[in-house]
């Protein structure tokens, strides 16, 4: 099969996939939350990405809109918003435990939906998707790497 036609199906399952499993997650109870404001606590709780400006990188929207969102999730007792010591003109975003345990069952819910079909594919598969993610995450990274150094 020629490269581009493989590509091209990659791509369509990936969406329909990443699709299919957005709904499924969303229908948790924290669909309170819209699917940034989870991003959010996913970032900040897991990824320990903590600053405004750095999660507006990461999730693609603007220094305000996050402040918005964390405003609201403040009011939410979900997380707690400080001035950075460091840069008193930055502000640091830290889960509060109802975030922390929210961030908890979110992970596991991801995880439930996750095992319900992973379980049901044979390990050489298994093994040959997780090598195959392994790979483009590292060239994405390595692509990112190089993008930030020009």
């Amino acid at each position: 099969m020629e490269k581009q036609k493989i590509i091209d199906e990659i791509e369509q399952y990936m969406v329909d996939i990443s699709l299919t499993l957005q709904y499924e997650f969303g229908s948790g109870y924290e669909n309170e939350l819209s699917s940034n404001q989870q991003l959010m606590m996913y970032l900040i709780g897991k990824k320990k990405v903590t600053r405004v400006k750095e999660l507006a990188h990461y999730m693609n929207v603007s220094a305000s809109a996050v402040s918005q969102m964390a405003a609201k999730m403040e009011q939410l007792h979900l997380l707690e918003r400080s001035v950075d010591e460091e840069n008193r003109r930055s502000t640091v975003l830290k889960l509060q435990a109802e975030g922390l345990e929210m961030l908890e069952h979110m992970e596991e819910r991801r995880l439930t939906i996750m095992e319900k079909y992973l379980v049901k594919l044979p390990e050489e598969d298994l093994d040959a998707m997780r090598d195959a993610f392994s790979k483009l995450h590292k060239l994405i990274q390595d692509s990112q790497k190089k993008g930030d150094e020009a």
